[in-house]
C-alpha cells in the first residue's frame, strides 16, 4: 500500500463530523502535498503540509489536529525514521525475519581482569535452522606467546541444538546432541534478540566504508549494539556489539542475505578418521588403537605445562578434598598450552580408562620431577602378566615385579 493511501484510509477512519466538501478538498491538497515531496522530504515538507491545513477552513478544529498527529507524529505507522529517512528500525527486523540464509564475516576481542587476551575471525553462515562457523581463535596470557587455532562449528537448531565441532588440522571433533549455548547465538541469533528490547535509538544517516547507511542503536544491559543498515534494502551491513564497558567486542560485516548456501556445508556426519568426543557422556570413539606412547605423551604434556613437575592427579592419586584443591589450584596456574597438546593430554588419560579390569593401575606422580628416572609416577599390570609396567619420571618404562613395587602412601595410611 502507497503512503498516501495509508494517509487516506487513517483520515477516512476518524470519526469526526465534519463538512464533507471542505473534508474532501484537505485530503486533496494533503495527498497531493505527500506525493510531490516523497521523494525528496525534508523538514520544509511538514511545514508546506501544516500551510496547505491551515490555509483550509474546517469547520471542526478537531479534523485538523487528527490530520496533524497522523502527518506528523505517526511516521512510524508508515515506516518511515523521525527525520524523514526511507527506512525505520521495523523495516530492518522484519526483513531480517524474512531472509532465508545469511552469511558474514566476524572480528571479535576480549580483554579479562587476569591479563588474558582473547580474539577469533572467521566466517558464519545460516540457512534454515543451520549455523556454521569456520573461525581461527586465538588466546594469549599477559606477554607470553599467542595461541591460534581453527575449527568449524555447525548447530542444527531444529534438533535439540545439536552441535559438531571439529578441529580440522587435529582430527579430532566434540558432538553433542542437546548443546545449550554456542558463540554462533551471541553473535546473529543472540543479536536479534537484543535487537527487540524496545531501546532502540534512531542515530541518522551516515557513510562507512564510503557507503551511505540509516544507523541505529540499541542499548541493554551491559552492552550497546549499532546497526548501520542499507537505506535501499533496510538490511543491516555492518553491526558492532560492544559489552562489560568496552572489553568484549564483536564486529559483524560483509553481512549478505539470500544468498544460495549448498546443503553440504550442514552436513553434521563426523570423519571415520576423527576422533570424538561425545560432550553428553563424555565418551570417545577413537579410529586408532591406544598404545603406551599416549600415557607418555599425555604425562609428559602435564608436567610441562606445571613447570617440569608431574600433576597431583592424573586419572588416579591421593585421594580427598586436599589433593583434589591442590590439583585444582594447578590446573588454574598451569602454562598454556596448544590444543594439540591438551589432546594428548586427553588422550594419554584416556589410555588409563581402557585398562581392563584387574590391571590394578595406581598412580603416584604428585611432585615427581620432569627427568627424575629414580621415581615412579604410574604402573599398571598387562592383561595375562605377573609384572606390572612402571612409568618413571624421566618417561622411561619397565617390568617390575609386584614385591618390587613403591609403597603407595595412602594405601598405607589405610592399614
Amino acid at each position: 500500500m502507497r503512503q498516501a493511501d495509508n494517509i487516506e484510509k487513517l483520515l477516512k477512519d476518524i470519526n469526526i463530523d465534519t463538512n464533507a466538501k471542505t473534508d474532501n478538498a484537505v485530503l486533496g491538497d494533503v495527498i497531493g502535498a505527500f506525493e510531490k515531496s516523497k521523494n525528496k522530504k525534508t523538514s520544509a515538507t511538514e511545514q508546506n503540509i501544516w500551510r496547505i491545513i491551515m490555509k483550509n477552513r474546517i469547520t471542526k478544529i478537531a479534523a485538523a489536529a487528527g490530520i496533524i498527529i497522523a502527518v506528523l507524529f505517526g511516521t512510524y505507522y508508515f515506516g518511515v525514521s523521525p527525520d524523514g529517512a526511507s527506512v525505520a528500525w521495523a523495516d530492518v527486523l522484519e526483513n531480517m525475519d524474512a531472509a532465508q540464509t545469511v552469511t558474514f564475516t566476524f572480528e571479535s576481542e576480549k580483554q579479562y581482569e587476569d591479563g588474558e587476551y582473547c580474539w577469533g575471525k572467521g566466517t558464519n553462515r545460516s540457512k534454515g535452522p543451520y549455523r556454521r562457523t569456520d573461525a581461527t581463535e586465538g588466546h594469549r596470557y599477559h606477554d607470553g606467546p599467542p595461541h591460534e587455532e581453527t575449527s568449524i562449528s555447525i548447530m542444527d537448531l531444529s534438533r535439540q541444538n545439536r552441535y559438531v565441532l571439529l578441529y580440522p588440522e587435529q582430527k579430532w571433533s566434540y558432538y553433542a546432541p542437546d548443546h545449550g549455548g554456542n558463540d554462533t547465538l551471541q553473535t546473529y541469533d543472540g543479536l536479534k534478540k537484543d535487537f527487540r528490547d524496545g531501546t532502540e535509538k534512531y542515530l541518522g544517516r551516515m557513510k562507512i566504508d564510503g557507503q551511505d547507511t540509516v544507523c541505529f542503536k540499541v542499548s541493554k544491559e551491559n552492552k550497546e549494539i549499532t546497526v548501520w543498515a542499507d537505506p535501499d534494502t533496510a538490511l543491516p551491513i555492518r553491526i558492532e556489539r560492544i559489552a562489560k564497558e568496552g572489553i568484549d567486542k564483536t564486529i559483524l560485516s560483509n553481512i549478505t542475505f539470500d544468498v544460495e548456501l549448498d546443503d553440504k556445508l550442514f552436513d553434521m556426519t563426523l570423519p571415520d578418521d576423527y576422533v570424538v568426543v561425545n560432550m553428553g557422556t563424555e565418551e570417545f570413539r577413537i579410529p586408532f588403537e591406544l598404545t603406551e606412547e599416549h600415557l607418555i605423551e599425555g604425562l609428559s604434556v602435564n608436567a610441562k605445562a606445571l613447570g617440569g613437575k608431574f600433576p597431583t592427579l592424573f586419572k588416579g592419586g591421593r585421594r580427598g578434598k586436599e589433593a583434589f584443591d591442590k590439583y585444582i589450584a594447578e590446573t588454574r596456574e598451569s602454562l598454556e598450552i596448544p590444543k594439540e597438546d591438551k589432546f594428548k593430554s586427553m588422550l594419554g588419560t584416556e589410555f588409563v580408562k581402557r585398562l581392563p579390569e584387574g590391571s590394578d593401575y595406581q598412580y603416584v606422580g604428585e611432585d615427581v620431577k620432569l627427568g627424575d628416572g629414580t621415581k615412579a609416577a604410574c604402573w599398571w599390570k598387562p592383561s595375562g602378566s605377573t609384572t606390572y609396567r612402571v612409568v618413571y619420571g624421566d618417561l622411561s618404562i619397565r617390568d617390575v615385579g609386584p614385591s618390587d613395587l613403591p609403597e603407595v602412601p595412602w594405601l598405607e595410611e589405610q592399614k
